[in-house]
């Protein structure tokens, strides 16, 4: 049997630093195991009628693509005339989705979208047309606008073009 003589100063820088660890790691145990009793941003997303209390962001509309509804969530749309407020409103609800507002010339929004590989590969045909009603619709419930100017790399489930406000009149407004 060996035995080994440690300084007590040398016990105690080993285990200073060992305690500092342990005590941050229980710490960040419990802060990360907690439960969320925040809100979740798409969860107040439709609530009440602007997104969320952020100055600059509306969404006039939501849509269900699949059963060619909308459901209104922002009444005074004679109030907002500023194609980017929506733009931001429909960047909250799809934030892997970067539009961006350029100009509005005429009847028509043109707008880019800078990731759009999310949009056009990622989310199917069914997600792509949803985004892409959601944009539509949204952008032609300004007034005088009647098309949507969109521009971003082609792929799998959507293209580039421009849309009309005419392609969504079949989208009836449901009743909640």
């Amino acid at each position: 049997m060996h035995l080994f003589l440690v300084p007590s100063g040398m016990i105690r820088k080993i285990y200073t630093p060992l305690t500092i660890l342990i005590a941050f790691s229980t710490i960040t145990f419990f802060a990360c195991t907690g439960s969320d009793k925040g809100t979740n941003a798409t969860d107040s997303t439709y609530q009440g009628q602007t997104i969320i209390d952020q100055p600059d962001t509306v969404l006039f509309w939501t849509i269900d693509d699949y059963n060619k509804t909308k459901s209104q969530v922002y009444k005074d749309s004679l109030d907002i005339t500023d194609p980017q407020t929506v733009v931001n409103g429909i960047n909250f609800i799809y934030p892997d989705i970067h539009l961006k507002y350029l100009k509005m010339s005429n009847d028509t929004i043109y707008a880019v979208i800078d990731s759009a590989y999310a949009f056009t590969n990622d989310m199917g045909s069914s997600g792509a047309s949803e985004y892409l009603s959601t944009v539509v619709i949204n952008l032609t419930t300004l007034k005088n606008v009647n098309f949507v100017n969109l521009n971003f790399p082609e792929g799998n489930h959507a293209s580039p073009g421009v849309f009309a406000k005419s392609d969504f009149e079949n989208y009836k407004e449901k009743e909640e």
